[in-house]
């Protein structure tokens, strides 16, 4: 179920799920937080993208539970996310953003990238899951991340 599809300008490799207002929105990034593919503290996640730079077909979902990982996703991370009480979610690079509404509530965001090929863009798919309980993971890593059993699940804002 998609709820909707839009394309976003990436730049500096990272694409971030933030709670709309929230003052310092992107993460400050640690060789760590590179290492595992994202940057997360409340209110905000950052991914770290399969392309440095260019436009990128993002996809958004909010199913119930979370579907199995197509085999064309290149990279998979879960983290868990708190949709604020208005619902009001950004998706955002440092160079564009997208403004959604969502159920609020908690839920598992799941991360899934397609490299782009001749014919298609990069693609990023956000999975809103209700009813899958939260949990920081790499399901599925690619060669320039590192899947381990512990991760780093804080991140400082950008600019503190």
């Amino acid at each position: 179920m998609s709820i909707t599809s839009f394309e976003l300008e990436v730049s500096y490799g990272q694409i971030a799920v933030i709670c709309r207002g929230l003052t310092q929105p992107f993460n400050d990034w640690t060789e760590r937080h590179v290492a595992q593919g994202f940057a997360w503290r409340p209110g905000s996640v950052s991914f770290r993208t399969l392309e440095e730079f260019g436009a990128h077909t993002i996809e958004v979902l909010v199913p119930n539970r979370a579907d199995p990982i197509d085999g064309t996703v290149a990279r998979a991370i879960e983290v868990p996310f708190e949709i604020p009480e208005n619902g009001a979610v950004d998706i955002a690079s440092i160079a564009d953003a997208a403004s959604l509404r969502l159920p609020a509530g908690p839920c598992l965001l799941r991360c899934e990238m397609t490299a782009k090929d001749d014919n298609t863009k990069p693609h990023v798919r956000f999975v809103f899951a209700r009813m899958n309980a939260g949990r920081f993971g790499v399901v599925r890593a690619d060669d320039g991340i590192s899947a381990g059993d512990r991760y780093l699940t804080a991140a400082e804002p950008a600019g503190s």
